[in-house]
Formats: C-alpha cells, sequence, structure tokens
C-alpha cells in the first residue's frame, strides 16, 4: 500500500476503536446498579453497635440501610450512625461478618485503615482480597 493511503487507512482504525472503546464504556456506566428500590427486600447487612457497653449485632435489609444513609446522610461525608435498639445511643454503623468460620466476628467496615472493607481487624482474612486473587490465578491460567 502506498505511504499517502496508509495514513487515512491508518486514522479510520483508531477511530472506529476508539468510537466501539466508548460505546463499550456507556454500555457498562449506562445499565449501572440501579436504584435503591432495585435491590431486593430479601438482601440483608450486617450491623454493629459500637458503643463499648453494648456491641450489640443485628442484621437489616440492605434496602432499608440505603434509604436511611439516602435520607439522613450527607452525599459527600460518611454514613450516619443509626440508634441502636438495645442501648438508645446513637452508635450503629454498617458492619461484615468475618467469612473465616473459625474468626466469624462482626465488625464495622473498614476497620483495618487503608485495607479492603471486609478485612477482618482479628483475622486479617478479607473475602475481597480472596476473590481479587483467585481471578488473577484463573486469568494467569493456574
Amino acid at each position: 500500500m502506498e505511504e499517502s493511503k496508509k495514513k487515512p487507512v491508518m486514522m479510520g482504525i483508531i477511530l472506529v476503536c476508539l468510537a466501539v472503546a466508548g460505546i463499550i464504556t456507556y454500555s457498562r456506566h449506562s445499565g449501572g446498579g440501579g436504584d435503591i428500590d432495585s435491590i431486593s427486600d430479601a438482601e440483608k447487612t450486617w450491623m454493629i453497635c459500637l458503643n463499648n457497653e453494648c456491641k450489640a449485632e443485628s442484621q437489616m435489609g440492605l434496602k432499608a440501610y440505603f434509604k436511611f444513609v439516602k435520607a439522613d446522610g450527607s452525599p459527600m461525608g460518611p454514613a450516619p450512625a443509626m440508634t441502636c435498639k438495645e442501648c438508645g445511643e446513637p452508635s450503629v454503623f454498617r458492619a461484615v461478618k468475618c467469612q473465616n468460620e473459625a474468626c466469624g466476628i462482626v465488625f464495622k467496615m473498614n476497620s483495618v485503615p487503608n485495607d479492603h472493607a471486609d478485612r477482618c481487624p482479628k483475622c486479617m482474612q478479607s473475602a475481597i482480597e480472596e476473590s481479587r486473587n483467585a481471578r488473577k490465578r484463573e486469568m494467569a491460567g493456574e
């Protein structure tokens, strides 16, 4: 192919690739996670009271939790505390139950600073980390 024709062909290929990348990006983000009402009523999340004299653990509907945060929280700030049904203090926050059966404690999300949200402060296990490592091994063909 002549040099004078190569440049327009290459530019065309680059433009097509950029357009395809844009379409893929848009299609993945536009279908997003939906809104709060798309969450099943059956989905639950762990909650823990951080009052040292209480430490009550419970589960609540994930949809109800997000509705509370949306109504009572600042869009840019941390999630507000809920009032504990046991001690009456505004000290209940979203939590995680450790996936390690030997541990199994319930703890506030992001208890280990600068780490995965589900990193257990007691046994240091993280289901998020394990899932990512499994995907990496799978992609590497192990």
